[in-house]
């Protein structure tokens, strides 16, 4: 009796082991397999975000030749080589700082000089404006917006290097965007000054749309000749 009791402990204390054994054995292999999961999770984030970045990239890079492409669609020998990659170059970063599509940008160049950066601006009389290069900017209008941002311009020969017109233009556009908050009446205001503008939203006066509508169809054919 005494002996059947014993293998009865000692079966207890067996099966105890067994047991601490398998659970043991559960355990470690939990672990493991949390282990295992937590560098998957943390190499699918990784991954998740090495993708992201090369969409950005891949977004930046199409954005640059697509600049290039409507540069040379509008300019072709027109400005030299250096002159062509400071000109993409800063249409590049003023579309990444503004989030502006750089085509909409040319396409204002494309209605105001044709993409002549050495334009002067007539009246139809035929005395001269006081327009000068891409964007048609005028030597005060170009000062004041230089001065924003220190840029120092001094002389006409400096509204006809392209890339200097482009950058004052450009801001000068978003000044026009950021004050009336929609890229019609910014654009209308570009062209025909915003005192001028600003006395006809007074009176309610409808606003001439043929320079509006005239940079929405240059847009359009340049998205059609830039398209991949």
């Amino acid at each position: 009796m005494k002996s059947s009791v014993r293998l009865s402990s000692m079966s207890v204390s067996v099966l105890l082991i067994i047991g601490f054994a398998v659970l043991f054995s559960f355990a470690s292999e939990w672990y493991s397999n949390r282990l295992k999961l937590e560098k998957l999770t943390y190499r699918e984030r990784i991954l998740h975000n090495d993708l992201q970045h090369l969409e950005v990239v891949g977004k930046w890079t199409l954005d640059y030749v697509k600049i290039e492409k409507a540069l040379m669609y509008m300019l072709g020998d027109r400005i030299s080589e250096v002159s062509f990659r400071i000109l993409a170059e800063h249409l590049w970063q003023i579309s990444q700082s503004y989030s502006l599509d750089p085509l909409i940008i040319l396409a204002v160049v494309a209605q105001e000089s044709r993409g002549n950066p050495l334009a002067r601006g007539r009246f139809h009389t035929g005395r001269f404006s006081g327009a000068l290069g891409l964007m048609q900017i005028k030597l005060e209008t170009a000062k004041s917006m230089g001065s924003r941002f220190g840029l120092v311009i001094e002389s006409e020969a400096d509204l006809l290097r392209p890339e200097v017109n482009v950058a004052v233009g450009t801001a000068y556009l978003i000044r026009l965007i950021g004050k009336y908050g929609n890229w019609r009446e910014a654009l209308v205001a570009y062209n025909l000054g915003h005192s001028a503008v600003d006395k006809l939203l007074e009176k309610n006066a409808p606003l001439p749309t043929f320079y509006y509508e005239g940079v929405v169809s240059k847009y359009k054919d340049l998205v059609a000749h830039c398209s991949f």
